[in-house]
């Protein structure tokens, strides 16, 4: 008898071309089923709640598989870790209904984005470096167009398999924690592919002078695709939080001190 498996995924994507997999390319998702394939001889296909383009990073995606193997939600966790690479981590594992899917069953994303204003030797493959300050007035200008319900065709690279390019964003807001560093947090229902980087681009580009609020309002209204939008690295993005209801009630948790979520 299979039984559901949700895992709670943390990972460094500069090393991985996505979370989804690809052929001839190290993906997330291939190290996940190689893993479990070393360890029990069962091919699993694991399915994740957003496909993290390349270079992006996750503290929090959640993932799901049948299986065959009967194991604790604890073992399950460890036995992965020991076989995963040092920049893909386990860090949480639960049995999970027959009608919960990790993708589908989701009701928000949460992302965020690392900007660095200078060089930083330290920081560098988890920020965007910018040399000059953007107006952090202009950016939450921008920022707050994005609340409600829209078309972001102009802010996507178009798939064939996305039926429409509608998004409600609930939460949308850039952040000033010292001199140097900005963070920009995005929620919504829906994502689209290369969606969080074309609008952090665009915005940091307006907040140095390039548009205003007004021509930001203009590109978000055109639904298609126009040149003067700007995709910021993938270096700087991380997904951060994925929300259930009800949330997935977590038999084991690495790291992570009882009662915590």
């Amino acid at each position: 008898m299979m039984a559901k498996i949700s895992i709670w995924l943390e990972y460094n994507g500069g090393e991985y071309a996505g979370f989804q997999w690809q052929p001839d390319q190290p993906t997330v998702q291939a190290a996940v089923e190689k893993a479990w394939d070393k360890l029990f001889q069962e091919k699993i296909r694991l399915i994740g709640s957003g496909r993290t383009d390349a270079g992006v990073h996750a503290e929090m995606q959640i993932a799901h598989f049948d299986t065959k193997i009967k194991l604790a939600a604890r073992n399950i966790g460890l036995a992965l870790n020991s076989k995963l690479p040092k920049t893909i981590r386990v860090k949480g594992a639960a049995y999970v209904p027959d009608d919960f899917h990790a993708r589908y069953s989701a009701k928000q994303r949460h992302y965020r984005y690392q900007v660095h204003i200078g060089q930083t030797a330290l920081h560098f493959p988890y920020t965007w470096q910018i040399h000059s300050t953007p107006d952090l007035e202009i950016l939450n200008s921008c920022a707050r167009l994005l609340i409600g319900e829209h078309d972001f065709t102009a802010f996507c690279q178009i798939a064939a398999e996305v039926k429409h390019k509608r998004c409600i964003v609930y939460e949308s807001e850039w952040h000033q924690t010292e001199e140097s560093q900005l963070f920009y947090r995005i929620s919504a229902n829906r994502f689209l592919h290369s969606m969080v980087r074309s609008l952090t681009g665009t915005m940091i580009e307006a907040g140095r002078g390039r548009w205003t609020a007004a021509d930001f309002r203009r590109f978000l209204e055109a639904r298609h695709r126009i040149s003067e939008i700007y995709t910021a690295p993938a270096s700087g993005l991380f997904l951060e939080k994925i929300v259930y209801d009800p949330p997935i009630a977590w038999e084991w948790r690495s790291n992570f001190p009882r009662g915590v979520l």
